[in-house]
């Protein structure tokens, strides 16, 4: 057999196993790098996102809500708050202060967020239908803060995949987003 192989100029078995094999491990590593571990934490501020707005959708704005409120009201997925390592507020600003009447925006921030969370976090694709209540992703490091908002030329949304490598710091990194 070995003796055919060679006269029709064909590797092996054994080396086309190992090729095959090379082959499919590179395949399953490039496909985990392509995956943005953060995904979930992202699809769940979202799910906050719209159960904030399903909650005040009869009111005039967003008043009363603030962390806490929104803890009450069961709006925040239980699978968000067992990121225990995360600073999750909801309300107004990055300290999710409580929102006063007649509030049309409110802001999810997530901080305590190091490098790699912040980049990640950050460059997550926008569904359109997601998009129409996003107003602005904002990013804040003890040095600077960075807003990205729709049509912005320089900063503009969605954040491009390598714009925030640059910006995020270490660690003690926020990111707000901002709805309406």
């Amino acid at each position: 057999m070995k003796k055919l192989l060679r006269k029709l100029n064909i590797p092996n078995i054994s080396g086309i196993a190992v090729g095959l094999a090379l082959v499919i491990v590179i395949y399953f590593l490039s496909y985990l790098l392509m995956q943005n571990p953060y995904q979930s934490v992202h699809n769940d501020i979202l799910k906050t996102a719209d159960n904030i707005r399903n909650y005040y959708r009869d009111d005039p704005g967003y008043w009363k809500l603030d962390t806490e409120a929104a803890k009450s009201a069961s709006l925040i997925p239980e699978d968000l708050l067992q990121y225990e390592d995360f600073d999750i507020k909801i309300g107004q600003g990055e300290n999710g202060d409580l929102s006063m009447p007649y509030n049309l925006t409110f802001d999810v921030t997530v901080g305590n967020l190091n490098k790699s969370a912040c980049i990640s976090l950050s460059e997550i694709k926008i569904s359109r239908e997601e998009s129409l209540g996003l107003q602005k992703i904002t990013i804040i490091t003890e040095n600077k803060t960075t807003e990205f908002v729709w049509g912005d030329e320089e900063n503009k949304l969605p954040i491009s995949k390598w714009k925030t490598r640059n910006i995020c710091q270490m660690n003690g990194n926020k990111i707000m987003w901002t709805f309406q």
